[in-house]
């Protein structure tokens, strides 16, 4: 998980500030509400996943609910980020990715499938009401395979990280 918010965290940041940047004419335009939301949602990310990254050792019983909660925050604060900045910035998108991912790294094969399918689905019930419960078909397509991309690369990085196991398992005895 730490390897998680070392490289999941930056990559939120700048995709946040890729969208305040490149889209400040806009922000201005509207109101600077959007972007403040979305950094203090990114402020509260930081600070729980580095709370349990701090804590989880200390309460080594509970460490894999700490994991599975790390988990479903991620997912949790996609939702909000993703609603209010992919009107502005198309890539955030990606910020689906983190919670399967992180479910790929740490949880079962079962979990990891569900975990994805909920942030894919989650994605396209997104983009349905932000176009106004309509999508056109080549935009259905386009959030069909983000969705599909979402699932297929947690699971990817599920067997990889269960090849990765078995190597250590294998050569430990």
């Amino acid at each position: 998980m730490q390897l998680l918010n070392r490289y999941f965290t930056p990559f939120a940041l700048i995709l946040i500030a890729s969208a305040v940047y490149f889209r400040l004419d806009e922000f201005r335009e509207s109101s600077l509400r959007a972007p403040m939301i979305a950094v203090g949602i990114l402020a509260a990310d930081l600070l729980v996943n580095w709370w349990i990254a701090r804590n989880q050792y200390r309460w080594s019983g509970w460490a894999s609910r700490l994991r599975q909660i790390q988990i479903w925050l991620n997912y949790v604060w996609a939702v909000p980020l993703f609603y209010l900045l992919y009107p502005y910035w198309a890539p955030m998108w990606l910020l689906f990715v983190t919670a399967p991912t992180a479910a790929a790294l740490t949880t079962s094969r079962l979990e990891t499938v569900t975990c994805s399918i909920v942030a894919a689905g989650t994605m396209i019930a997104v983009y349905w009401v932000k176009q106004n419960y309509h999508l056109e078909p080549e935009f259905w397509g386009t959030a069909l395979s983000q969705a599909a991309f979402i699932v297929i690369f947690a699971l990817l990085v599920h067997s990889l990280a269960q090849n990765a196991l078995r190597m250590r398992d294998h050569n430990l005895s």
